[in-house]
């Protein structure tokens, strides 16, 4: 038996450690988001205890508003190219109506000029919130495993097992996003899919924090792209 042979089998048998272990974490992530996935479908289906009460009439309402807008919202996944990409336009443009037009061109002329190399888009004929949204939406930490995307093929949203538990868990989302945003919220809702802003919350709840505070102008949006393309 070689050196090189030897070698060559230590290095396959810690390629193949290092897999089995990647292997375990993400089975042992998945375990611990299936608890509280299930957790807060319990926690949920509890407080459908209150329409039993008078007293509580009005949370039995809430909670029966919000399970049919979330029925809504799966919808929209359906009549959408994208959901999540929609959403983040929706913020921008809300908050870009402050900055006038020529400040919004100069911003796009920089934006052009950091991501040239990478651009296969025209800027020109495009909005600064279609950019920035697209910018946002295609970065790293927005496809990383916090942001629970889903498409038209695999409603994962929706499996009976989990029902409870992801409606419970974007019924909070939405309503601290009314909260924190209540314009944006109002958007979406007019959208129909201020229900799925769960799933965009980790890092969109970031964006809006840095959004609200400075005062908005060229010099923040800069700030935020140089912020994004750094990821």
């Amino acid at each position: 038996m070689t050196i090189a042979y030897l070698k060559q089998k230590m290095q396959a048998d810690r390629i193949i450690a290092l897999k089995v272990e990647n292997a375990l974490v993400e089975i042992k992530q998945d375990l611990r988001e299936t608890a509280d996935t299930l957790y807060s479908g319990v926690e949920r289906v509890s407080w459908y205890g209150s329409c039993l009460f008078d007293d509580y009439k009005d949370v039995c309402r809430q909670l029966r508003k919000e399970d049919y807008r979330m029925l809504i919202a799966v919808k929209q996944v359906y009549l959408r190219d994208d959901v999540v990409f929609d959403m983040v336009e929706i913020f921008f443009k809300k908050k870009l109506i402050r900055i006038s037009e020529e400040k919004q061109n100069i911003i796009l002329q920089e934006v052009a000029k950091k991501i040239a190399e990478h651009a296969s888009i025209k800027f020109s004929k495009l909005s600064l919130a279609y950019v920035i949204a697209k910018i946002v939406r295609t970065s790293r930490d927005f496809n990383d495993s916090h942001t629970k995307i889903i498409n038209k093929g695999s409603l994962a949203v929706v499996q009976v097992g989990s029902f409870y538990g992801k409606m419970q868990k974007a019924a909070m989302a939405a309503r601290r996003l009314k909260n924190i945003e209540p314009e944006y919220y109002w958007e979406l809702y007019n959208e129909k899919i201020e229900s799925l802003y769960f799933l965009i919350e980790p890092e969109m709840s970031k964006i809006i924090y840095m959004t609200n505070s400075g005062y908005y102008n060229e010099d923040d949006v800069i700030y935020l792209l140089n912020q994004v393309l750094k990821k």
